[in-house]
């Protein structure tokens, strides 16, 4: 069996070299990398990556968990992931939780026991279960520290990092949007009450709708972020009885199927009914009409999560930081007729 010492002879460079490629620990220029594959290939080396590990305290190996893989908001986050990682020599790991959070307390064990270097979490986990950030803020494998980062949320209290939005201020400014293209009566579709995020946007709705309207009645339609559930929310929903003249919707997915609805039930949009989505994700410019909605900078997102994982596996006691991105209104024809009709083409 080849060892690490025939694949240098073979490539004619150093050990160090070798195990650089291997490992990505450093850079190593493409005409040598390729010479030691070569040599790998020809030998049939195979190097013992798990003994590697657990001498150097580093798999290069980075966890990604995510609540649902069907999402089109994340692709953008984990391409900004992969980015800002690859090039450094770091495998990505994807787990899909599905909303479950004993999936994803699974999987954050299974990382843990993989000596993952670090993990980006998209965590499902209820506002006020301290004992389990508490875990996350505190992960280690046989004194080896785990950084954790969260996607979407803050815990202030807790010693994790995190990037994510005003979802707040998203939600009023989506509202505040439709107030303004002549709304009178908004209808919410929500998504999953567990998420904090979407606790903020429910509230960013009712307190713009407040602010507008002094005769306000909530009316909050629960979704779980699929196209589907939007679409059902909306199909046999007295829109007409309730005077219902605008839809913000917590995500586009949710949105697009409103629109489908509506169109099925021969509502005009937007003279009938306004419809506002958010995230910006790529199908929002390209169905008809196309779709206004909050953008949310997901690719900086999720570059901004590598590079504060990055400070943490170089040190791991640099203190917290949680980045808060900015977001913008993007208006198209679900709102106004007058709105953009170009099609987004990048990032997908």
């Amino acid at each position: 069996m080849s060892n690490i010492k025939d694949v240098a002879k073979e490539a004619g460079v150093s050990i160090a070299t070798v195990s650089n490629v291997i490992s990505g620990t450093k850079h190593v220029s493409e005409k040598l990398s390729r010479r030691v594959y070569s040599a790998i290939d020809k030998l049939g080396y195979e190097m013992n990556t798990v003994a590697s590990s657990l001498k150097s305290r580093k798999t290069n190996t980075i966890g990604i968990v995510i609540p649902n893989i069907n999402r089109i908001f994340f692709p953008q986050v984990m391409r900004g992931i992969h980015d800002s990682l690859s090039h450094l020599g770091y495998n990505l790991m994807l787990c899909d939780t599905d909303d479950n959070m004993e999936r994803e307390m699974f999987f954050i064990q299974m990382l843990k026991n993989s000596w993952a270097d670090g993990i980006i979490v998209g965590s499902v986990a209820a506002e006020n279960d301290q004992d389990y950030f508490n875990k996350l803020a505190n992960l280690t494998i046989r004194d080896k520290i785990i950084p954790v980062v969260l996607l979407e949320r803050e815990f202030a209290d807790t010693r994790i990092s995190s990037v994510r939005i005003d979802n707040y201020q998203a939600g009023r400014m989506a509202v505040r949007h439709l107030f303004d293209s002549g709304c009178k009566r908004i209808l919410h579709i929500a998504g999953p009450r567990y998420s904090c995020m979407v606790n903020a946007r429910i509230k960013g709705y009712i307190d713009e709708n407040k602010a507008n309207s002094p005769t306000f009645e909530p009316v909050i339609l629960e979704g779980d972020f699929s196209p589907l559930s939007g679409y059902q929310t909306i199909k046999n929903y007295p829109l007409a009885q309730e005077k219902i003249d605008g839809i913000f919707a917590a995500n586009d997915q949710m949105a697009i199927g409103a629109l489908n609805a509506l169109r099925e039930n021969g509502f005009n949009v937007p003279d009938d009914i306004k419809v506002i989505g958010f995230d910006n994700t790529f199908v929002a410019s390209i169905v008809e009409p196309a779709l206004t909605t909050i953008n949310v900078p997901k690719y900086k997102m999720g570059q901004n999560a590598a590079e504060l994982l990055l400070k943490q596996i170089n040190n791991p006691k640099i203190p917290v930081q949680n980045i808060m991105l900015p977001v913008n209104l993007m208006v198209r024809r679900s709102t106004q007729l007058g709105g953009d009709r170009a099609w987004e083409l990048f990032g997908w």
